[in-house]
């Protein structure tokens, strides 16, 4: 498979929901497509679409437009997955990082995969990339960078066009075949969008918080609490300041995404 072809077949995979095309892999179509995306060095852009960050790309024609040019838009989030299958959208399961984790990271370590971490608080990305080491030999991960930028720089949500540049020129300096950028959104999807093009990676891929839970270790969920799917619980539990709004009264938000999605859904077959 050509990189041609890889970028090709993510796009096969691809339905309009929401505003945005959403990719309809399922966990093993995913890591066989990072797979070849390394293998031929694609430089995909990969993202995830959970709630909240689809309230954000409904509110936001512009991070819209965004992730729109993002080659995998791939569901993070049960409610992804239902609220699209309301709209007839087969979306056969939630296909997130930590989903992936394990038979991704072994790939990549039998090859020796050059990787970059770039996000979280000071330490995070290096505490992240010991776990890799540890639980994976072979992946080499070449450099860190953490994620508060601009929070060092003084205007939180906001990162300075130079730091950006230098992050993309390290990325690229140290040889990574595979960044993984954990910002708050909408900074890593369009950090990604407008430095990714030109690192030369295979793929690209936001993680939001994964690197924080990664830096805990592999499996951060507890697996019952996954069997049931009920992960964000856990979330809400371990970080209730920051997410309690997100899973109480944002949850009416998307409530009305997913509504207006499958409206438009229906609306479209009637006139066809």
């Amino acid at each position: 498979m050509t990189s041609a072809q890889a970028t090709a077949l993510a796009s096969r995979s691809r339905v309009r929901w929401a505003g945005v095309h959403l990719s309809t892999l399922d966990r093993r179509g995913l890591v066989a497509l990072l797979q070849k995306a390394v293998e031929e060095r694609a430089g995909l852009m990969v993202t995830f679409l959970n709630p909240f960050y689809a309230r954000a790309t409904a509110a936001s024609a512009k991070l819209a437009d965004t992730v729109d040019r993002f080659d995998v838009v791939q569901p993070d989030g049960w409610g992804v997955v239902y609220g699209a299958r309301l709209a007839r959208v087969q979306v056969p399961e939630r296909a997130a990082i930590e989903d992936i984790e394990r038979p991704l990271f072994e790939w990549l370590a039998v090859r020796s995969t050059r990787l970059f971490l770039f996000g979280s608080a000071p330490g995070v990305a290096e505490s992240a990339a010991q776990v890799l080491r540890t639980n994976f030999p072979g992946i080499d991960v070449v450099g860190t960078q953490h994620g508060w930028i601009d929070v060092d720089a003084g205007h939180p949500g906001r990162i300075d066009p130079q730091d950006a540049a230098d992050v993309a020129d390290a990325v690229r300096e140290a040889g990574s075949e595979v960044a993984l950028v954990g910002l708050p959104t909408p900074l890593q999807q369009e950090w990604v969008d407008t430095y990714g093009p030109g690192l030369d990676c295979a793929f690209v891929m936001t993680v939001g918080a994964y690197l924080d839970k990664l830096a805990e270790g592999l499996d951060w969920y507890p697996r019952w609490m996954e069997r049931a799917r009920i992960g964000w619980l856990y979330r809400v539990y371990r970080e209730p300041r920051r997410l309690a709004g997100r899973y109480t009264v944002g949850a009416a938000s998307f409530l009305a995404v997913v509504l207006r999605a499958s409206i438009s859904a229906e609306q479209a077959r009637r006139r066809n």
